[in-house]
């Protein structure tokens, strides 16, 4: 009774091909579209096809991650510094008035 059952083979389409297949169908569809926003100015040429604006202020990617630009990553680092600064010098505060530091 199993034997018969198992006995047929299938061949489904796999989900590899399945994604293969959509993506495929994307391209073709995007093919015919009229490029917009940042597209659009890369596609006219802009400063480099917008190299140049993408390493200053970031980019965003693909699948949505953001890389964040010269601008920002200095921004950062400004931060970081003003911060463990002004940290430090409390830190040595706080425990200088309650160690009995110099007099």
């Amino acid at each position: 009774m199993v034997y018969g059952h198992y006995e047929k083979t299938l061949d489904r389409e796999s989900a590899y091909e399945k994604l293969r297949a959509s993506v495929t169908e994307d391209k073709q569809s995007e093919a015919g579209k009229v490029p917009t926003g940042k597209q659009e100015s890369a596609a006219q040429g802009g400063i480099l096809g917008g190299a140049v604006g993408d390493s200053l202020f970031g980019r965003t990617g693909p699948r949505g991650g953001k890389t964040d630009g010269l601008v920002q990553a200095s921004a950062k680092s400004l931060a970081r510094t003003i911060g463990s600064t002004v940290g430090r010098q409390i830190v040595r505060g706080v425990l200088g008035a309650m160690l009995g530091g110099k007099k």
